[in-house]
């Protein structure tokens, strides 16, 4: 994998629960690790609903494989700074590749959070 195509930094994060202090718990996410990235648009969806459009859209984000530091699963979420809008986007992890079975590599199939 050449470096020059992974030009995105991504986080990855685990959701946690957090005590609030009155015997329930809070939905946390937490920075599990931090890498470069590649990131293709898939497809994107617009919807009107209600007199609001939505608009979803479905990517592929590519990583060097963590190795033994992190095994990622469908229970991960991704972190990304836009730099074009300077926004924070959350992706939900769909699926989990890994192409070639060297573990050189990791593809997700992902969709934004909403």
């Amino acid at each position: 994998m050449r470096a020059g195509t992974l030009r995105h930094k991504i986080v990855l994060q685990e959701q946690t629960d957090t005590s609030d202090g009155m015997g329930s718990f809070t939905v946390a996410w937490a920075d599990v690790y931090s890498c470069r990235a590649s990131i293709w648009t898939l497809n994107a969806r617009e919807r009107l609903d209600t007199m609001k459009l939505e608009v979803s859209a479905d990517h592929r984000i590519r990583i060097r494989h963590p190795k033994a530091t992190l095994e990622v699963t469908e229970k991960h979420r991704v972190k990304w700074l836009d730099p074009v809008t300077g926004t924070t986007k959350y992706f939900n992890i769909i699926s989990i590749i890994n192409p070639d079975r060297r573990n050189n590599m990791l593809e997700m199939i992902v969709n934004e959070a909403t």
